[in-house]
């Protein structure tokens, strides 16, 4: 059988896979199905070389970790991200018979409301950091609605499902390409528009230091904050313990870097907006998703470095 005539079979195989989880995880206890998802994370770790080789290379120079520190501290990467995968997995589940303030702390949304009041929209920046979608769930309780952008899955099948998870949870969810207009007219709504800038940006980034090495970025949240008076704040989510419970953060609205020059503001306050990721990532390390080739795209002008592993 060809590969092209194989993928929809593995596209749903994968698919009725995750579904038959999610039944079977609704009937067992939650701290019961959250020591799987860990489990489940840490056995995929030795299994998945392709991913595990980016994130002990990343760790290990950013971090300054020797090889050993580096692949324990990745096997807790792989942990956390096999919880968040479970907990979105059985999130409309956990609401149907929880409160979300019951297991989520926002704490700084009150600088976004602030931010609303200006009738400008905003926009929040944030990263791969904790359980990311309950970031978005938490700004939803606060805007009524928010538009996230977000890359498509590889499997359209799971790409449509978590996306309908997402849109029941008050997310609107626009794809990468073609966002640019969605999101204009959401601002001008007085909407609020979530943006992930913590991964590499292949095609019209630009390049800001990033836990110290040029990392292709983003631009879009400087371009519109400058060109429509858009507050942007920053925040992000965190577990504070190995029990179901999450805090979320929201940070005042930057104070934005304008000296008339759009280009190089555009460069300056993505690189200022990064600056503020970074901290957040280093504050709660094992928490961020390192598997990601973060630093893969490489200016012009830089000779070809050393590689820090296949692009996921």
């Amino acid at each position: 059988m060809s590969r092209k005539r194989s993928h929809p079979l593995r596209h749903r195989a994968e698919y009725w896979a995750m579904r038959a989880a999610e039944f079977v995880l609704r009937l067992v206890p939650l701290e019961w199905a959250r020591t799987f998802g860990r489990a489940v994370g840490r056995m995929s770790c030795p299994f998945d070389r392709r991913h595990r080789t980016v994130a002990e290379s990343n760790a290990a120079w950013a971090l300054g970790l020797g090889p050993a520190e580096a692949r324990r501290f990745v096997r807790r990467v792989y942990s956390n991200f096999g919880l968040t995968s479970l907990e979105l997995a059985m999130l409309p589940h956990i609401l149907r018979r929880r409160k979300f303030e019951d297991f989520f702390q926002a704490e700084g949304m009150e600088h976004l409301r602030a931010a609303l009041e200006r009738g400008r929209g905003a926009i929040v920046l944030t990263a791969h950091l904790g359980n990311w979608e309950l970031s978005g769930l938490a700004l939803a309780q606060v805007a009524g609605s928010v538009l996230s952008i977000a890359r498509p899955l590889d499997n359209p099948l799971l790409h449509a499902h978590v996306r309908r998870v997402r849109e029941r949870l008050g997310q609107q969810i626009v794809d990468r390409e073609g966002a640019l207009k969605p999101i204009v007219r959401h601002l001008r709504e007085n909407g609020v528009v979530g943006i992930l800038i913590d991964q590499n940006q292949h095609s019209g980034g630009v390049f800001v230091p990033f836990f110290g090495r040029l990392a292709s970025t983003v631009p879009t949240p400087a371009y519109l904050a400058l060109k429509y008076d858009v507050p942007v704040l920053s925040g992000y989510s965190y577990r504070p313990g190995r029990r179901f419970a999450h805090v979320g953060h929201v940070d005042p609205p930057f104070e934005l870097i304008r000296t008339g020059n759009l280009e190089a503001d555009v460069v300056a306050n993505t690189a200022l907006f990064t600056r503020r990721i970074e901290s957040y990532i280093r504050q709660h390390p094992d928490q961020w998703f390192w598997l990601h080739s973060r630093w893969r795209k490489r200016p012009p002008d830089e000779r070809e470095a050393e590689p820090v592993g296949p692009h996921p």
